[in-house]
Order: structure tokens, then sequence, then C-alpha cells
């Protein structure tokens, strides 16, 4: 016999404790995950946060979802953005997938979107009827080093037992090319001086003040309870010793070796100039949003570009508007590569055209993980 049990914000301090959800052999969600949802500010105690789908007494499937608000057309709407969709492959076939979709989709009364997804998972989108487009966001990725030791066997993983060449190749590749961005870094230091960068954990008004300002005609107005949320309750910790980690039990990103979030208030002669938040993922980093005026959108790629230097990144990854033509003319990387996310949004919503609204990289789920 199948079932659905829902679990929702006032049900989280109990699952915390529970130790038998915990003990089960793969986990539906990661404990911080968990927590993370119990206190978003954008979420009520009767909101979703966790499908669990049951197949005699066992789980077979389960799906996530994060509670946010966006604006339309003057109006703002709660939306429950699915971040994680898992399904037993030994229920193939059986409706327990799809079952849990329309579970959500009912939950969140029809409005719901997902920022980011597999081909695989788009398929079964399409096929449900439920969704529009809501972007295809054109980007970059800007790699600073070669790192053929895990391409390469990704891409082809036939050639795995090549690995010690392709270490050393890395290895000669970026000793050579380090001495480019040695003298980049220090052009761009010289870029900077005058530029004050404050790291925060919270937006003092003055901050939060100029952001509003400029996220008008932004899907989701980000507030400085937001981003207060986001930097202290992270979806993926920080786990220099990931091997001894339980990542194996669960499906999706809860542990990885470097994972923060940087807020930096951007300031020059003694005025905010912009505001930025970067996530550092092991040796990625996305650029999740940028507030600032066009003359200094230079200034905050050059940022971006040196404390990428400076944390020895492979890759950095940035769709805002503003900031990637100048990572495109930029001769400090090694390469770079066009890059496309798409998103959905339900009908529901009752709008198709979303050329009015900017919806930034870091929106929908995509900040967390």
């Amino acid at each position: 016999m199948n079932e659905i049990r829902k679990i929702y914000k006032k049900d989280i301090p109990a699952l915390l404790d529970d130790a038998d959800f915990w003990s089960s052999p793969f986990l539906s969600i990661s404990r911080h995950r968990l927590y993370a949802h119990w206190q978003n500010p954008d979420s009520d105690p009767e909101d979703i946060a966790l499908l669990l789908a049951y197949a005699d007494g066992h789980i077979a499937g389960y799906m996530g979802v994060y509670i946010d608000k966006i604006l339309l057309d003057g109006t703002q709407h709660k939306i429950g953005w699915l971040s994680t969709w898992w399904v037993h492959p030994r229920t193939k076939g059986t409706g327990i997938g799809r079952n849990i979709l329309d579970t959500m989709y009912a939950e969140n009364k029809g409005k719901i979107g997902i920022s980011q997804f597999t081909p695989s998972a788009k398929r079964v989108y399409d096929k449900s009827g439920y969704f529009y487009t809501l972007k295809e966001s054109v980007g970059i990725k800007a790699v600073l080093r070669s790192d053929m030791v895990h391409l390469v066997p990704a891409l082809y993983p036939k050639l795995k037992f090549l690995r010690p060449v392709w270490k050393v190749a890395d290895a000669a590749v970026n000793a050579l090319y380090g001495i480019k961005v040695w003298f980049h870094k220090r052009a761009l230091a010289h870029s900077l001086a005058g530029i004050e960068i404050d790291y925060v954990t919270t937006l003092d008004a003055e901050t939060d003040a100029f952001v509003q300002s400029r996220n008008s005609n932004h899907i989701a107005r980000k507030s400085k309870d937001f981003y207060h949320w986001m930097k202290s309750c992270r979806w993926v910790e920080d786990a220099p010793l990931l091997d001894f980690t339980q990542r194996s039990k669960y499906e999706f990103s809860m542990y990885d070796k470097g994972f923060e979030f940087y807020l930096m208030k951007i300031v020059s002669k003694d005025a905010v100039i912009g505001f930025m938040v970067l996530q550092k993922r092991h040796k990625t980093m996305k650029v999740l949003y940028v507030y600032s005026n066009p003359e200094y959108f230079e200034i905050l790629a050059n940022i971006i570009k040196l404390q990428a230097i400076e944390q020895d990144m492979n890759e950095i990854i940035c769709y805002d508007k503003g900031i990637v033509p100048h990572l495109k003319s930029s001769g400090l990387f090694l390469y770079r590569r066009k890059k496309v996310k798409h998103s959905i949004i339900s009908k529901v919503f009752e709008k198709e055209n979303f050329d009015d609204v900017v919806m930034n990289f870091g929106d929908g789920d995509c900040s967390f993980a």
C-alpha cells in the first residue's frame, strides 16, 4: 500500500528529534537543511516543507520545497520552489513520482516553481502540463585553473585509469598559467585602490536601503532577514573530512570540502556603491546576487576576480547581465564557456511572459546548494 506523509513547518521540531527517522539506511533530508526550513523567515507554520512517500511501509520517495515570496505585476505571491525530488528505482512505473508531484502541487495551491533541474526531471515537468517557462538565463563559466584530473574522467569514464597523467598535465598548465594570474592579481588590486569591502553577516539600514532601491523589478525582492537566514542556516555544511560524513545516505547536497556565503558591502569615498552575495563551494565560485549601478559593474567584476584568485578557485559561474560582459572580456581566464540555466513556473500564476522581471542566479533554491 502506498501513502504520502506530509511534513509541515510546525512538524519540524518533532522530526528533528525522531530517532527512527534519522536511523534510516538513507536520508530524505539532512538535519541542517530541515532546521533551515524551520527558520525560514518567509514561511508559516502551516506551510509544507517535505513529502515522504511510503510503499509497503518503507520510504520510496520524497520531495522537498523551499517557501519563498515573489512579486508579479505588482502582486506578492507565496511560492514553493521544488528543491529535491527522489524516487526509489524499484518503484519505477508505479506512479509514485507523479503522485508526489501532484501532492506538492495541491499543497501549494498550484503555486510552485523549479529554478534548476536535470533533463530527465524536465521531461516529467513538461508531461505534467503544470508549467510555463520562467527564464532561460544566459551566463558564463570562466575557468581559472586546469582541472583535467576531474573533468576528463567525468566525460570519459574509460580514461579514469589515466588520472596520474591528467594530474601532471594540470600541474604543468597551472604552473605556467599561474605567472599570468600573478600579474593580473597585481593589476586587479591596483584597480581597486580606494575601495573598501565590508564582509557582513546581516545588512545594516544603509545597505538594506541600497538593495531595496535597486530590486523593484526583481521576481524576488530579498530582505535583510533573508540574507541573515541564508548566512546562518546553510543547506550545505563545510566538511574538510568529507569522506567521514553521512553524505552517501542522501541523494542531494549536504556537505562539501568548503562551503561559504560572502555578503559583501562595497564602499567608495564613504558611499555604498554595491552589494554582492558570492557562494564558494569547494573550487567553484558562484555570483548569486549583485546590486549596483552600471558605472560600478567593472569594479564589482574586478572584486569577484580578485577574490577568486585569492581563494584559489577553479571557476566562476555568473548570470548577472552587468557582470558577465566584464568576465567575457577579461584576459584573466584560461577559457570561458556559455552557461544556460532554465527555470519554470506554474501556470496558476496566469502569466506567460516574464521579460519584465529579473531573476537572479540565487533565486529559487539555487543559493543553497
